[in-house]
């Protein structure tokens, strides 16, 4: 059955002809409509059978696929929460009518209601092609109770990316043996003057955000870079809101968001392991060695865990 929405929320209409326990998954079958969708989504120009991708965060179901969202307690008292950092300029008398501009980055905190994080579902996409047609896939499920809610969010998924799917039953060996490679990471070029590469890429995804928020996003990268980390890989995608910094001698990986309000997140993973992770397991599944929240005091923070690295 074919289904043309923009959104479901009826799952028994669909899947009541799917026998219970039996394991299918939501295809689209690429047209030329569809096909012109594929970069939008993330994937290359011109993608080849078994590549994988996070889809990038198009509308609310793909955001929340990719970067989860937060539970408001409005019933309950608010407490302070660190909400961004701000760069802070102030002119300061220096005498015989002279001025000193100064430039600090100072933490914002607000009186919020109580939250909590609801964990991204993390749902990847694969393009395969078979018998001379192209399809976009996600992974396998099955018709059982436990479940229907991972049917019903990846079925809405690819309404939300290409308008609409099919719900494919039966045997899908036919799409067997299709060896997956994730494009979630794009190193850059090595070399001299990282920051200047890593500038160009920022200034792309930054272009619509404040010359605060970007002022602030660039000293964090100036500090991490300031380690000397061997690679750097930008996230693309659904991973596009990262950077990743690999310190080889030391055995870290240090995942850095670009967002205002993230934190900073330090793995002894080395980077063949890492980029194999999906965004949820990167991120839910507990695997840093630490977190390090953009409050002040981080960047002493991520020192003493780099000298750590050195001493050992």
């Amino acid at each position: 059955m074919i289904i043309r929405k923009k959104r479901i929320r009826n799952l028994s209409t669909y899947t009541g002809g799917i026998p219970i326990g039996t394991d299918f998954r939501p295809v689209v079958e690429l047209d030329e409509t569809g096909r012109k969708k594929l970069a939008r989504v993330g994937f290359a120009d011109s993608p080849t059978s078994g590549d994988t991708v996070l889809p990038n965060g198009i509308g609310p179901i793909s955001r929340f696929n990719a970067d989860g969202k937060w539970q408001i307690y409005r019933d309950q008292p608010k407490e302070e929460r660190y909400v961004r950092t701000v760069r802070w300029t102030w002119k300061q008398w220096a005498g015989r009518g002279h001025y000193e501009e100064h430039e600090d980055f100072r933490d914002i905190f607000r009186q919020c209601y109580p939250r909590s994080a609801i964990a991204a579902p993390g749902v990847e996409l694969t393009y395969i092609e078979k018998d001379g047609k192209a399809y976009v896939v996600v992974p396998a499920l099955r018709n059982i109770d436990d479940q229907h809610s991972d049917v019903l969010h990846s079925i809405n998924l690819l309404l939300e990316l290409f308008g609409w799917c099919e719900l494919v039953k039966g045997d899908l060996s036919r799409f067997s043996n299709i060896i997956v490679k994730r494009l979630n990471w794009k190193m850059l070029p090595p070399g001299k003057y990282p920051w200047q590469r890593l500038k160009t890429h920022l200034g792309e995804v930054l272009k619509r955000t404040s010359e605060n928020t970007q002022s602030v996003i660039y000293d964090r990268q100036e500090t991490i870079l300031s380690f000397d980390p061997d690679e750097q890989f930008v996230g693309t995608g659904g991973f596009s809101d990262y950077i990743a910094y690999t310190f080889k001698e030391r055995g870290l990986v240090v995942l850095e968001s670009i967002r205002k309000d993230n934190a900073i997140y330090v793995f002894g993973l080395d980077w063949d392991r890492f980029s194999k992770l999906t965004k949820s397991e990167i991120i839910n599944a507990n695997l840093h060695l630490a977190r390090l929240v953009h409050t002040k005091g981080w960047k002493g923070k991520l020192a003493r865990l780099m000298d750590q690295k050195d001493a050992a």
